[in-house]
């Protein structure tokens, strides 16, 4: 279209399969053709018979200049067109197919021009002459052709051999999962998953598929494989294909669609056994339905596979499926039969029982969930079928798919065997609250009451359960009945329970402590739950709610053991393809590293929103949305950070997380005060010191707020206001007795007293020594250096500020980088020459650098080089500076172009 702007025209050719998108692809196109005359043809079907149906309706709007054309061209076109009351017979072939460019040309001589020609396929012969025709001749002109046809159906029309293509092909699964998502908004993960496998990319499927599954497919409780297709307009062309075989080739058809898998030998084995000649099979390759291989086959399209299977009678597929069964491995045999038996058959059901287990270990927890679902419906025993029910429910959440195990679940919930009945209704208000399906405010008394239910027939499931109706609790933002549950399931856990029983009670009992203001108390609680974590199976669905509870070795200050805990669980995970828990691991790990002061680590981590969006996570995505808002908002990202916390906080809302609700205040109370809005950071920390009032949350650390609050409070000249929050901060702080909540403590008092602020603030330094937080560190340094300056002690003053731009500026904490330095200049500092050149690096700091680049640790860096962690951390910050950089890559990309000396110079 550019090109025919500037007079060099041209023709593109737009082909796929039906429905890939080839006449939206045209209607965009139209709608970019600002200032230029746009003209619409295209092939019917039922016109393909009639001569130059097409070519009337692609010139008529320019048949005014017919008068210009040269005169064996002129009566061609009137000819052709019947324009005449009686006219002559056309000369030569191809005057139409000139008059045609003609027109085309001389209309664009006044105007650029664009001709959209829609299913070419299905042109009359001498209309697709034409168009071939003008399509090789448009160089000169200013004339835009554009044709859309299937792929297969435009050769024999078209003859465009040389004519420039664009073949399209299915969506990436992105973006297909974000257009099925408007046309199948509530389905869950599983559903989804089977839709995109089945629908290859294709748009229209994707949009037209949806309303074509049963009840039961929408909910993820019966199998997608194979779908009702009847009505799909996009399938009628393959109806059509499959209709044109012989009924033999049809049924050969049928057995292909049915396998499980495109072993070809399986495939011919079975049609022998139904009685199938091979050349059956070869017929159906003629037509260009089934691709064969040397060892494999092949469908033309995977929709081709779904209206052969739904096309046929359920006798003969259950017949396909019985023949296959001889020709297969286990778990495909399993499957067949079942697909091939009606009604209960106990052998199938643990044939597919079996066929589970082995899923499972191979870590395919969706095919074992399909598998025991199916095996619980060919089972006749309740007790059996129950029991295989909760199986899959539980595969399900191990899998990522809340919303079917919440489904399953819930099927049992009423069950007469009181222990799976607990079971049920333990996992199923679990699910509901980690899966983002929502939290019932009575949920954890529900389960509480439950849990004493079955005390004495199983005390450990009931410890479990009260673990998590403290978890459910401490969610929904009641901390006592948190505490309550946590305290209960210590005292009725048994020493023999399993150990992921006992690490959840240890690490739920140990957050309830913390969370209420008894740090001190928690951490051999959460020492236990992590000395006992080693022997629990990483892939254990448990795994969240110990994981939530350990988060909370934030507040006791062993962040350093939760990160080695977590790095432990994401590495077994990954290796597992266990989805279904990364969000969980790695939205923790970026808050962890994002309080360290491993923005690096924290950025990658919180790639989990991704995952979390991707997998259906919508328990943990509110938490990973405000955990990437914080960092955002630290980094200088504002409007991203705002849009990432603000929608947080909605969806946390929405499933009744009001611990992660306040969390995300907390983040929008620190955005505004990082880019100077004070009151807007008041209004919000406000409303998080209420919630912490009538929750019950003591611990000044978990949920960042309270430092914040008083510092806005300072800067507002809210003195009075300070001075109460500064109290309560510093009792609670007393009484967790966290080095980190200590220095905070101590800051917070250095900004509100008057006379020897000096000594909190030099109190609050050493108590940063111990902690392990390098931002807060420059925080408290800043506003040390701010307050040194405000008293006239410039001097003393721009060392602080200098010292807290060092730490800032290796963090690359944007809007504290500005801060710092509009600070630095009212104190007198002369503006910093900016150095980045790598000459002015000490030989301590290239060595240093060389080694960081390498993808060595601060740690191992300290090893190598025989000094102290802190040391290399030192190094590391005067180099960032000095090169005018700020993470890792930007080093390790600076030493590739070779800006930095070897190690040997």
């Amino acid at each position: 279209m550019a090109d025919a702007r500037r007079g060099s025209g041209g023709a593109l050719l737009v082909v796929g399969d039906p429905g890939i998108g080839k006449t939206s692809l045209l209607v965009e196109a139209e709608a970019q053709a600002e200032g230029m005359r746009v003209i619409r043809a295209g092939g019917i079907e039922a016109e393909a018979s009639l001569p130059y149906a097409m070519l009337g309706e692609a010139v008529a709007p320019v048949l005014d200049g017919l008068g210009d054309l040269p005169r064996p061209q002129a009566n061609a076109i009137r000819a052709a067109l019947a324009l005449d009351e009686s006219p002559g017979a056309p000369g030569d072939r191809f005057a139409a197919c000139a008059a045609l460019v003609g027109l085309l040309a001389r209309a664009a001589e006044r105007q650029p021009l664009l001709l959209v020609v829609d299913d070419a396929q299905w042109l009359d012969s001498p209309s697709a002459e034409c168009l071939a025709y003008a399509s090789r001749r448009l160089d000169n002109t200013r004339v835009a052709l554009l044709i859309a046809a299937r792929l297969g159906g435009e050769g024999r029309l078209l003859g465009t051999g040389a004519l420039e293509r664009l073949s399209l092909s299915g969506l990436g699964r992105a973006d297909s999962r974000a257009l099925l998502e408007t046309s199948a908004p509530e389905a869950p993960s599983n559903v989804v998953d089977a839709l995109l496998e089945l629908a290859a990319g294709n748009p229209l499927a994707l949009r037209e598929l949806p309303a074509q599954l049963s009840e039961q497919q929408r909910l993820g409780l019966a199998s997608i494989d194979h779908v009702p297709v009847g009505g799909v307009a996009l399938l009628e062309a393959f109806e059509a294909q499959l209709d044109a075989l012989a009924p033999e080739a049809r049924f050969a058809v049928l057995v292909a669609s049915a396998a499980l898998d495109r072993e070809l030998a399986p495939m011919i084995a079975a049609c022998r056994d139904l009685g199938l000649a091979t050349g059956a099979v070869e017929r159906a390759e003629g037509a260009g339905v089934l691709r064969l291989g040397e060892k494999q086959f092949g469908f033309s399209h995977p929709l081709v596979r779904a209206v052969a299977y739904e096309r046929s009678t359920p006798a003969d597929r259950r017949a396909a499926h019985r023949a296959l069964a001889e020709h297969c491995g286990p778990d495909a045999r399993a499957w067949h039969l079942a697909a091939g038996t009606v009604g209960t058959d106990a052998p199938v059901a643990d044939l597919l029982t079996a066929a589970a287990g082995r899923a499972a270990a191979r870590g395919a927890h969706s095919a074992a969930a399909d598998a025991l679902q199916r095996a619980a419906e060919l089972s006749e025993d309740d007790q059996i079928r129950w029991r295989r029910l909760y199986g899959a429910a539980l595969a399900a959440a191990v899998g990522g798919a809340y919303d079917r195990c919440a489904t399953l679940l819930e099927s049992l919930t009423e069950v007469d065997d009181p222990l799976l009945r607990a079971r049920a209704r333990h996992g199923h208000a679990v699910v509901m609250m980690t899966g983002g399906i929502g939290l019932a405010p009575e949920a954890p008394a529900l389960l509480s009451e439950e849990a004493e239910r079955v005390l004495e027939i199983r005390p450990a499931t009931a410890a479990a359960m009260y673990a998590d109706a403290a978890l459910l609790a401490g969610t929904a933002g009641d901390l006592r009945a948190a505490g309550s549950a946590a305290r209960r399931a210590a005292s009725v856990v048994p020493d023999d329970a399993s150990p992921v029983i006992r690490c959840q009670v240890h690490a739920m009992s140990a957050i309830a402590l913390a969370l209420t203001g008894e740090a001190s108390k928690a951490r051999s609680g959460f020492d236990e739950a992590g000395r006992v974590l080693a022997q629990v199976d990483s892939l254990s669905p448990a795994i969240q709610s110990v994981v939530l509870g350990l988060h909370a070795r934030v507040c006791t200050g062993q962040e350093q053991a939760l990160r080695a805990e977590l790095a432990r669980l994401i590495e077994m995970a990954r290796e597992a393809d266990t989805f279904g828990l990364l969000p969980f691991l790695l939205g923790v790990a970026a808050d962890v590293a994002y309080r360290v002061g491993d923005w690096e680590a924290a950025a990658q981590d919180a790639g989990s929103v991704e995952l979390a969006e991707e997998y259906g996570q919508g328990g943990v995505l509110p938490f990973c949305l405000i955990v990437s808002g914080r960092l955002c908002a630290v980094r200088g990202e504002a409007s991203r950070s705002r849009a990432e916390i603000e929608r947080g906080i909605t969806l946390a809302q929405d499933i009744g997380s009001i611990m992660v609700l306040n969390w995300g205040r907390a983040a929008l109370g620190f955005l505004a005060l990082g880019v100077g809005r004070v009151e807007e950071a008041i209004t919000e920390l406000e409303q998080v010191g209420s919630f912490a009032e009538a929750s019950g949350l003591e611990d000044p650390a978990y949920v960042p707020w309270a430092p914040d609050l008083v510092e806005a409070y300072v800067r507002a000249g809210r003195l009075a206001d300070a001075e109460r929050a500064a109290s309560t901060l510093d009792r609670r702080a007393d009484r967790a007795g966290v080095p980190l909540s200590l220095a905070l403590a101590a800051r917070s008092r250095g900004l509100v007293e008057d006379e020897g602020f000096e000594s909190h603030f030099e109190r609050a330094l050493a108590h940063h020594e111990a902690a392990d937080e390098t931002f807060e560190t420059a925080r408290t340094l800043l506003a040390y250096g701010s307050r040194l300056h405000r008293t006239r002690r410039r001097v003393e003053g721009r060392e602080k500020l200098r010292s807290a731009l060092e730490f800032f500026e290796r963090l690359g904490a944007q809007p504290w980088i500005e801060r710092t330095t509009a600070e630095l200049r009212a104190a007198g500092a002369m503006p910093r020459r900016p150095i980045a050149d790598p000459n002015e690096l000490s030989p301590q700091e290239i060595r240093v650098a060389l080694a960081v680049a390498q993808g060595a640790t601060n740690k191992e860096v300290a090893a190598q080089l025989f000094l102290s962690p802190k040391t290399i951390e030192f190094h590391l910050g005067r180099a960032y500076r000095k090169l005018g950089i700020h993470s890792r890559t930007e080093l390790a990309a600076l030493i590739a172009q070779g800006a930095l000396p070897s190690s040997d110079g």
